[in-house]
């Protein structure tokens, strides 16, 4: 009876990390910028785009794993996040904010499920553009994290090229 209970006990553990695994949402190790977008020539030398993909995995605590094969190819939750608009520039605060907007896309085979689009700034002095976004990416990542927490999935840009609205300064969390 001892062992009935146990083989059945392990059974549902294995179902139920079956059922974990299969809610790991997937997302490349790079992020990559919107259709037609430019951004800054300085933004090529920073290494953010990495640096995005790699706090989310950290701040996801093993909701997220990244994935060299191609999104459209992979089952189950994927995650395609792009730059959407960003503004940075050596200088520290003598040249005035940095900024990024991304959106993320969240998609359950092939299917869009979600969006979230949060836009983080900052003013710090003595610092310069690429550890600027830094710092804004792993800010970003946490914002993500946490929406992927949340689950409240809804589809907020129909049109892939929708406006893109940054908000009042007030609305913005600051970084510290």
């Amino acid at each position: 009876m001892k062992l009935r209970h146990a083989l059945l006990g392990l059974g549902l553990v294995s179902v139920s990390l079956q059922a974990l695994a299969d809610d790991i949402i997937r997302t490349s190790p790079q992020i990559e910028l919107r259709a037609g977008y430019k951004g800054y020539p300085e933004f090529e030398e920073c290494a953010w785009m990495k640096e995005y993909p790699a706090h989310l995995v950290e701040y996801a605590k093993g909701q997220v794993e990244l994935t060299d094969a191609s999104l459209d190819t992979v089952p189950g939750r994927t995650l395609r996040v792009r730059i959407m608009h960003m503004r940075t520039a050596d200088g520290g605060g003598f040249s005035g904010p940095k900024w990024a907007m991304i959106r993320a896309e969240l998609y359950e085979d092939g299917k869009l499920i979600g969006q979230y689009q949060p836009y983080r700034r900052t003013m710090t002095m003595f610092r310069d553009g690429c550890s600027s976004l830094s710092k804004i990416s792993d800010a970003l990542a946490a914002d993500t994290a946490t929406w992927l927490r949340r689950g409240d999935f809804k589809i907020e840009y129909a049109d892939d090229q929708a406006a893109i609205e940054i908000g009042p300064e007030e609305d913005v969390p600051p970084i510290q």
